[in-house]
């Protein structure tokens, strides 16, 4: 056994190392269950659906008709427009085309005009000074919303956005670029607050959560802190930030008094939303059980396979349903009828390989996870639209991940709320198809002028303001091509 264990340990890191890091190992599975004597997996031929093609989609010949044009127009000069002794006369054109991109700061200056009074000549009046996004900011709603979504959309961290703007030759500092998108998350935080009312009576909702570095943290020093995210099916992301991985943080965003589906991995923190009294019901994640049974290909390859195997049947079924692009409700049909039977095999063999496996072996493990969590993964063919995995809330995360390793930590536990606030905010907008920067910009000249929160969310925005903004920016275009 301490041979087995020691042999596992030193495969897995030479794949750690070495080998690629992607779960589809269809191929690898194929390969060993035929090392292994067994027939390589097949396609669900049970499955009566005729799978759609995947549409194709022709190369783009011309740009988008919103795009503003430009042209310029090239003649012949001199002795080049002049043949036989005569001008040549113009008979046609010949255009070609190419895409440009010009970005960069202006300077808007607004000039407010006093009045004096003729008559009297004691009362003077000046024009209404407009708001500020920040009271005596350097930078207005546009520059804020585009270095907003540098920051929290395309995980540019402060310095670089300092160096790069320097290179153009505006002098803003790191200091004022991190304290203005901080001053501006304070001000939206009660969209925000408005988000995590509408995901909490979501009737499905994911929640995953990733570590980060906290610089200066409530009790002095460094200390690792948490990003958490909550995913309802519609398209909200709500995150937030903790000190502690402790129970208390997805307890205060979701409660337990919305009859719901939620979905997680199986760590025990989150055991306190399925308690006693709870209405929420668990989902399991097969991803994650997936992820247990992998590196058992290493040390016990045939009991490993099948189980594998038995996993991409069920994924399987989800790629049928998702070909066809079938309702709710025809998913369930279709889960209730291939999915249960799988899962009544799959148990029975759970429990026999069990007794017939090392105990400490990472085979044991997985399937040990895979029992102790048996119900809460076998619930999601209860519903149509719950999702086999908690893969969309890991993908979410991904923002906070893949920025994590350009900025490396969060200042203060100030910063890491401001900082949660705008992930919400652009990944949301982003998810639903919106531009940020348009939504923050525009969002915020709404404060203070629209009342109704729920109209400033990025759902509410894209239904109420967004075809006004959209045609206001056509006119705009229609018109600076017209002059140009």
């Amino acid at each position: 056994q301490l041979i087995g264990r020691l042999e596992h340990q030193v495969a897995a890191l030479r794949k750690l190392v070495f080998g690629p890091r992607s779960e589809r190992d269809c191929q690898a599975v194929d390969q060993a269950l035929s090392v292994a004597g067994r027939q390589p997996f097949l396609f669900l031929e049970e499955i009566a659906l005729e799978a759609k093609p995947a549409p194709r989609h022709p190369r783009r010949t011309n740009f988008p008709d919103h795009l503003p044009r430009v042209t310029t127009t090239l003649e012949l000069e001199g002795a080049k427009s002049v043949c036989c002794g005569q001008a040549m006369k113009a008979i046609g054109s010949q255009s070609s085309k190419t895409l440009e991109r010009v970005e960069t700061f202006v300077v808007h200056e607004v000039t407010r005009v006093t009045y004096a009074c003729q008559v009297c000549h004691e009362h003077v009046r000046a024009a209404p000074s407009p708001d500020r996004v920040i009271d005596k900011g350097l930078l207005g709603t546009g520059a804020l919303a585009y270095v907003i979504t540098e920051r929290f959309g395309n995980h540019l961290p402060y310095h670089r956005m300092e160096q790069k703007f320097a290179s153009e030759g505006l002098d803003l500092s790191r200091s004022v670029l991190c304290r203005s998108s901080l001053a501006c998350a304070e001000i939206l935080e009660p969209i925000c607050k408005q988000l995590a009312v509408e995901i909490k009576t979501e009737a499905m909702v994911q929640l995953d959560d990733t570590p980060v570095v906290l610089q200066q943290s409530s009790i002095g020093g460094s200390k690792q802190a948490y990003f958490w995210i909550y995913r309802d099916l519609k398209g909200r992301h709500l995150y937030d930030f903790t000190e502690s991985r402790s129970r208390d943080a997805p307890l205060k965003i979701l409660g337990i008094d919305t009859e719901a589906f939620t979905q997680a991995d199986a760590y025990s923190g989150h055991d306190i939303l399925f308690g006693p009294g709870s209405k929420r019901t668990e989902v399991g994640c097969w991803a994650h059980a997936r992820r247990y049974f992998k590196p058992a290909l290493d040390s016990e390859k045939e009991f490993a396979t099948e189980a594998m195997a038995t996993i991409r049947r069920l994924y399987a079924i989800e790629r049928a349903a998702k070909e066809q692009n079938l309702a709710p409700s025809e998913l369930q049909k279709l889960r209730q009828e291939h999915a249960l039977p799988e899962f009544e095999r799959f148990k029975e063999w759970l429990e026999i390989t069990r007794t017939q496996v090392l105990d400490k072996g990472p085979l044991a493990k997985a399937i040990g996870y895979a029992l102790s969590n048996w119900i809460a993964l076998t619930r999601y063919p209860t519903d149509g639209r719950i999702p086999i995995d908690n893969n969309g809330a890991e993908r979410a995360l991904r923002a906070a991940a893949v920025g994590r390793k350009n900025w490396i930590l969060i200042g203060n536990l100030r910063g890491g709320k401001g900082a949660a606030i705008l992930y919400s905010l652009v990944q949301t907008a982003k998810a639903i198809g919106l531009d940020p920067k348009t939504y923050l910009a525009d969002v915020r000249e709404r404060i203070g002028k629209e009342t109704d929160v729920t109209k400033r969310t990025p759902h509410g925005w894209q239904q109420h303001f967004a075809p006004l903004v959209a045609a206001e920016r056509d006119r705009f275009r229609a018109a600076a091509v017209a002059a140009s």
